[in-house]
């Protein structure tokens, strides 16, 4: 029996990256995983590998700033697992761009996606919390959410929205028996990572300032798997007095200078 057994999350952003990750992780320590993605084909084919893996997985297919939808799915996803008690807010978008470059309509979206639906959908699932008086909610911040590159500002305020979100849930729902943690990851070798076509994390720049020179002081980018850890960690009953906490996982690129 895995750390996760008899548990029913939620994560949101699953069809790839650190949501796959984190879906077939909890699903591993023995949850019943929820998955939600914009990309159907994503999201089906993440669903099917945990299920002929031995998990416990179902693919929802939404926009979830769609609100009248995520609630729909919210409640579907109850029905099947008979209760929710882990959500994970990782859905994100990332559009480049300076005050001088961006639009409007760029930074309405983003907020859109990495913040308000971080509100939406721990607003959605909440409820099912309090009601059986447990719960886990985690949501994946930046470490850009206090440190910037310059060039993702509403990217940036998003995911220091999120930071902040995080500690104002805490308190409120701390009564309750419902912790609410955020992670921080530094660099991660996901499709995020890919800007016009090309892995960050593989540039002459990237090896040079932060393998070469030690900038990440691990010399070397994140995968997945490794920041997933750490959500499987504050989604468990290992977690069980940490609450309000955003948890860096870098690989000490904030501890340098």
């Amino acid at each position: 029996m895995g750390i996760l057994a008899g548990r029913v999350a939620l994560v949101t952003g699953a069809g790839q990256g650190l949501g796959a990750a984190t879906a077939r992780e909890f699903a591993h320590e023995g949850a019943a995983v929820a998955l939600l993605d914009i990309n159907a084909d994503n999201v089906s084919a993440m669903a099917a590998a945990i299920s002929a893996a031995g998990g416990k997985a179902r693919a929802f297919a939404l926009d979830i700033t769609d609100y009248a939808a995520y609630a729909d799915v919210v409640r579907e996803i109850a029905a099947w697992g008979g209760k929710i008690d882990i959500l994970v807010n990782n859905a994100a978008i990332l559009i480049y761009g300076t005050i001088f470059t961006d639009t409007l309509d760029d930074w309405r979206r983003t907020m859109a996606v990495n913040l308000e639906a971080v509100y939406m959908g721990s607003k959605l699932v909440a409820p099912h919390m309090i009601a059986q008086r447990y719960g886990r909610i985690v949501s994946i911040a930046s470490v850009q959410g206090f440190v910037s590159s310059g060039d993702i500002g509403a990217y940036n305020a998003a995911k220091g929205g999120v930071i902040a979100y995080t500690k104002s849930m805490a308190v409120e729902l701390g009564q309750y028996n419902i912790l609410v943690n955020a992670v921080a990851p530094g660099f991660i070798r996901t499709p995020m990572a890919v800007v016009r076509g090309v892995d960050e994390t593989t540039t002459p720049d990237f090896m040079e300032w932060y393998v070469n020179r030690g900038k990440i002081p691990l010399r070397r980018a994140a995968e997945p798997e490794e920041i997933a850890g750490t959500v499987v960690y504050l989604a468990s009953d290992y977690c069980r007095y940490q609450t309000g906490s955003v948890v860096v996982v870098d690989g000490g690129l904030t501890s340098t200078f």
